[in-house]
């Protein structure tokens, strides 16, 4: 591997041999295929890091290539290498390390996460010991998987069930929590004892190779476990492999339909996919104000608004909803942008040009269909930093449930309220939408809260709070939010197969020629 001097927003030691060279002080990195840095057979255009405004690596493949030696060697890993026919000690003993490794490692984890994503970098701290948490956690579950014993089926029957590890897991990642998320399906995954692929986003590839090489030196055969960095067809060839045997998704509805359509394309498996979110937040006329602005303004625009649970639809009861709008326009216009290295920097940029125009065009239909636009909606320049693009933080008003606002996910610093009048009108409009991932209810009245939280349609529901995620609870959605959980021991459950065992004591009686 080739030196420079020049300086790197971040330390390209952690990536490992999925650094191929330095070039022009900018790494070169490629697929990590079984522990072995793999260069593209068609280069992808240089990123851009949205926290430096130039290019942060090189590399990674326009095709599919490394998909088959990656799935190869994992399938390998399975059938025939260490990992499949471990201990559950041995996969605790595993994960437990990776996470020690990476606390000891986490400024430079969160460094990596700043220069790929344009986060604050108190946020990336943040993601960095969330992710370590979830290794913590799913270490100490990987020594209690078990199934259940029935003794009486009949006089002569005794049953089990055994979870077995499902086999080879593609684990498809995106953008906005790019270690986060892997948090919440590679240390599952491995608990269970699959071995693994992973497709990050093209955008955000280093922290899935960093976290690849501390499993290594925590003690992962290579084999176990690849991360392929190319564009999307690598990640619709992974999933129709015929050697895939469970695939985990994170990302968008559309892509989340071809992800469900491709896994039955060449033999079916199973999928989990979470997926896009409107998430409607209920603020009633109980509720503490003080306590639902702050809540409010975190819900909306923390990671840049770039959340799937983002609470970008709030439904204000009429009493309130005046003030509201003002107090949270007032506070998103307080909102200090600024460089995400900074430690003082509360909103970064958004993670690419594209993404930027994609969330101003929403925007502007949005105000173009009838939204009051009341602060925000505009590019922001900011002084001393490179970093970009910023969006200003962004509130919008509708009372029309059909407006472009409140319909579709902006993934974007942009919340929009509306105005109700009862209970029952707000919960049979939250309901209407497509999606179902997540809601949130603000009020001080216990039995009104639990009468909202029970009558949403969504798979989590926050009580004066919002976004929180923790391993030890299930994440899921529902309709066009997707299907099954992440987290939790149902989100490991999700990487086994279930299988029975039926024991017959003593002799049955003859069920042919027994007259004879």
């Amino acid at each position: 591997m080739t030196t420079s001097t020049t300086p790197t927003a971040f330390d390209p030691e952690l990536l490992g041999p999925a650094v191929l060279e330095i070039r022009e002080g900018i790494p070169v990195i490629g697929s990590l295929v079984a522990g072995r840095g793999v260069g593209a057979a068609d280069a992808m255009a240089a990123r851009i890091g949205p926290s430096v405004g130039r290019a942060i690596f090189t590399g990674g493949d326009t095709t599919d290539s490394p998909v088959e030696p990656a799935v190869a060697a994992a399938r390998r890993a399975f059938d025939h290498g260490r990992w499949g026919r471990s201990t559950g000690r041995g996969r605790a003993t595993v994960l437990l390390r990776t996470a020690q490794l990476m606390a000891e490692r986490a400024e430079g984890f969160a460094r990596l996460l700043v220069a790929e994503t344009g986060k604050p970098i108190r946020e990336a701290r943040g993601e960095v010991g969330a992710t370590v948490n979830a290794f913590e956690y799913f270490a100490g579950l990987a020594r209690d998987i078990n199934g259940r014993t029935v003794r009486d089926i009949a006089g002569d029957v005794f049953a089990m069930t055994v979870r077995e590890p499902a086999g080879v897991a593609g684990i498809i990642v995106p953008f906005n929590f790019p270690l986060g998320i892997l948090g919440q399906k590679v240390p599952p995954a491995l608990a269970a004892g699959c071995t693994i692929v992973i497709k990050p986003s093209p955008l955000t590839p280093l922290t899935a190779l960093a976290t690849a090489n501390l499993l290594y030196e925590a003690g992962l055969e290579p084999d176990a476990l690849s991360v392929l960095i190319a564009e999307g067809s690598a990640g619709a060839t992974l999933v129709s492999h015929p050697h895939t045997d469970v695939i985990s998704f994170t990302g968008s509805t559309n892509t989340g339909r071809y992800i469900a359509a491709g896994a039955g394309q060449h033999r079916l498996k199973r999928v989990a996919i979470e997926a896009g979110g409107k998430t409607p937040v209920v603020v009633t006329s109980r509720a503490d104000l003080n306590v639902a602005v702050d809540g409010l303004l975190f819900a909306s625009y923390f990671n840049q608004g770039q959340v799937c649970v983002a609470g970008s639809r709030i439904l204000a009861h009429a009493d309130i909803a005046d003030e509201l709008i003002e107090r949270l326009a007032a506070g998103a216009a307080q909102i200090s942008l600024g460089d995400p290295h900074d430690e003082a920097t509360e909103m970064g940029p958004l993670i690419s040009g594209q993404h930027f125009t994609d969330v101003l065009a929403g925007v502007e239909r949005a105000t173009e269909e009838g939204a009051a636009l009341i602060t925000g909606g505009a590019q922001v320049q900011v002084e001393g930093t490179a970093a970009a693009p910023y969006l200003a933080p962004t509130v919008l008003a509708t009372d029309v449930d059909t407006n472009h606002a409140v319909r579709e996910e902006f993934f974007g610093p942009v919340t929009t309220v509306q105005r109700y009048t009862d209970l029952g009108e707000v919960i049979d409009r939250s309901n209407a939408q497509r999606y179902g991932l997540a809601a949130s209810v603000w009020t001080q009245d216990i039995d009104e809260a639990f009468d909202v939280a029970l009558s949403l349609n969504t798979g989590t529901v926050w009580i004066n709070g919002s976004t929180d995620a923790f391993p030890e609870i299930p994440l899921g959605g529902r309709r066009d939010s997707g299907y099954g959980a992440e987290f939790g021991r149902e989100g490991m459950e999700f990487f086994t197969e279930n299988k029975t065992i039926q024991l017959r004591r003593g002799r049955r009686e003859a069920w042919y020629g027994g007259a004879r």
